[in-house]
C-alpha cells in the first residue's frame, strides 16, 4: 500500500525593487476583485466546477481586468474552492453569514504563471548564500523574485520530495516582500508490521509509551498550557470590551486574542511534533511497531459533552489537547521513517488489570486524584497511563505475550521530566536509551 504525503514550505523574498513591487501589487489588485466577482457568481449560480465557471466569465469582466489568461484559471478554482468551504462549513452550522465572505486573498498560481518547468533555477550570493529565482508573469511581463530558501527547503529537495505545480502568493506590503507557499509531496510504502511492538496512551500532561520491557512517561504539561493561555484570553476579554454594554471586545482586544491564540497553538504543535519524532526515533532504533488509539471523528467534541456542566475548565483542557493532531503527527513521521503503525480500541484501557485481567476497575478519588491504578483483585498497582499501555499491548491480536499478563516485578518505569525536556535537546534518543539500558 503506498501513502503519499505532503508538506507546504513558506519561504521569504528579498525586499523587492519598487517597480517588481508595483508590478505583483498590481496584480494582487485585479486578483482580488476579480475572485470575488467569480466566488459570489459561483454561490449564486451553484457552480462547482472551476471548468464550468471559467466558461462562464463574462467578456467584459476580461476587458476590466486584462489579467493574463492564466489567472483567470486560478482565480476560477480558488472562488469554488472557497464556495465548497462555505457551503461544508454551512452544512455543520458553523457559519455566521449567508454567503461566503472574502477576508484574505493569496495569489494561486499554476505551471504556466510561475514557470514551473524550470524549478529550481538558483543564484549564489558572494558569501556562498543561493537565491532561488521564480519567474512570475505579470501584466507590465515577467519579473524574478528572489526567494530566501531555508534548510527545510533543501532537505525535501535532497530527499526526492516532489514540488507541486500549484503556488500561493502572499504580500507584505510594509516590507516590499512577497510570501511563496510551496507544496512538496511523496510517497512511501506502508511498512509491514513487525513482532516487537510500543504502545502510546497520549494524555492532558503527558505521553506515555513502552512494552512488557520498558516503560516511559515524558511530561508535556500540554493541559497547564491550555490552562494559562485560557486564562490570559479570558482576562484580555475582560479588559478590553467596547460598547455601551460593554460586551464586544475592542479592535486591540481582537489583536491580542488573536495573538494569544495563535501563540498556544504553535506551542501545543511545537511540542506535539517533537514527542512524535522522538517516539519514532525509539520506535526505529528498536524495530518496533507503534500501537496508537483508534480515536472517533471529533473526538475532543465527543469527551467534553461526556463531562458536566459545572467541569467547563476541565472540558477546555480536553477540548485543547490535540489529540487527533498528535496521532497525525506520529504517522506521518513514521511512514516517512519506515515505521509501521496500527490503531487499536482504547475501550476500556484503563479499567481492565494487566496483571490478573479484572474488568471494570473503578478508582478511587484518592487513585483518580494521584493516577494510579489499583486492582482490588490481586492487588496490582501501577500508574493509570502506564496500565493502559499494557493493555493497548494486550489488545493488539498479534502482540507478543498479547494473552500473557507481565510477570510482577518485569516491568520497570522510567519517567522522562519535560523539565530537563529531552524533546528539545539533540541527545534525547541517547537519554532514552540510556534509560532502557539499565533495565
Amino acid at each position: 500500500m503506498r501513502v503519499k504525503l505532503t508538506r507546504t514550505v513558506v519561504l521569504e523574498s528579498y525586499p523587492l525593487t519598487r517597480r517588481k513591487f508595483e508590478a505583483v501589487k498590481e496584480v494582487y489588485t485585479d486578483y482580488s476583485g476579480l475572485l470575488l466577482i467569480l466566488t459570489e457568481h459561483a454561490f449564486e449560480n451553484k457552480i462547482r466546477s472551476p471548468v464550468k465557471l471559467r466558461s462562464s466569465i463574462p467578456p467584459e469582466l476580461k476587458v476590466k481586468y486584462e489579467l493574463p489568461s492564466h489567472y483567470y484559471y486560478t482565480a476560477c478554482q480558488d472562488a469554488v474552492a472557497r464556495v465548497k468551504g462555505f457551503l461544508e462549513k454551512k452544512r455543520k452550522g458553523k457559519v455566521k453569514t449567508e454567503k461566503p465572505v472574502i477576508r484574505k486573498v493569496s495569489i494561486w498560481l499554476d505551471d504556466v504563471l510561475w514557470d514551473y518547468k524550470r524549478f529550481p533555477q538558483f543564484n549564489t550570493l558572494k558569501n556562498g548564500r543561493k537565491i532561488l529565482i521564480i519567474r512570475l508573469t505579470t501584466k507590465r511581463g515577467p519579473i524574478k523574485l528572489p526567494l530566501k530558501p531555508h534548510k527545510l527547503f533543501f532537505k525535501y529537495l535532497s530527499e526526492g520530495w516532489r514540488v507541486k505545480a500549484g503556488v500561493k502568493l502572499k504580500l507584505v506590503e510594509e516590507e516590499r516582500k512577497v510570501l511563496a507557499y510551496f507544496t512538496f509531496e511523496k510517497e512511501f510504502s506502508e511498512p509491514e508490521v513487525t513482532g516487537s511492538f510500543i504502545a502510546v496512551d497520549y494524555n492532558a500532561d503527558n505521553v506515555s509509551f513502552g512494552n512488557h520491557d520498558f516503560l516511559i512517561q515524558v511530561r508535556t504539561e500540554l493541559g497547564r498550557l491550555t490552562r494559562f493561555y485560557s486564562d490570559v484570553r479570558k482576562n484580555v476579554q475582560e479588559s478590553h470590551l467596547t460598547g455601551w454594554k460593554r460586551k464586544l471586545p475592542s479592535r486591540k482586544g481582537r489583536k491580542l486574542l488573536k495573538k494569544f491564540g495563535q501563540r498556544k497553538m504553535n506551542r501545543r504543535v511545537d511540542l506535539q511534533r517533537k514527542m512524535a519524532k522522538r517516539l519514532v526515533e525509539v520506535a526505529e532504533e528498536t524495530g518496533s511497531t507503534i500501537i496508537l488509539e483508534a480515536i472517533p471523528k471529533n473526538f475532543n467534541q465527543r469527551v467534553t459533552k461526556r463531562r458536566r456542566k459545572n467541569e467547563k475548565r476541565l472540558r477546555n483542557t480536553l477540548h485543547n489537547i490535540g489529540m487527533s493532531s498528535f496521532q497525525r503527527f506520529v504517522f506521518e513521521k513514521a511512514v516517512e521513517h519506515g515505521v509501521p503503525v496500527v490503531f487499536i480500541n482504547p475501550a476500556y484501557s484503563s479499567q481492565v488489570c494487566p496483571h490478573c485481567g479484572a474488568f471494570k476497575v473503578k478508582p478511587g478519588d484518592d487513585a483518580l486524584r494521584q493516577r494510579v491504578f489499583e486492582c482490588p483483585v490481586c492487588g496490582f498497582s501501577l500508574d493509570r497511563d502506564f496500565t493502559a499501555v499494557l493493555n493497548l499491548l494486550g489488545l493488539f491480536p498479534f502482540s507478543p505475550k498479547a494473552d500473557e499478563p507481565p510477570a510482577e516485578g518485569s516491568v520497570s518505569p522510567v519517567t522522562l521530566v519535560a523539565e530537563a525536556n529531552p524533546l528539545h535537546h539533540k541527545n534525547s534518543l541517547v537519554i532514552i536509551s540510556q534509560g532502557l539500558k539499565r533495565q
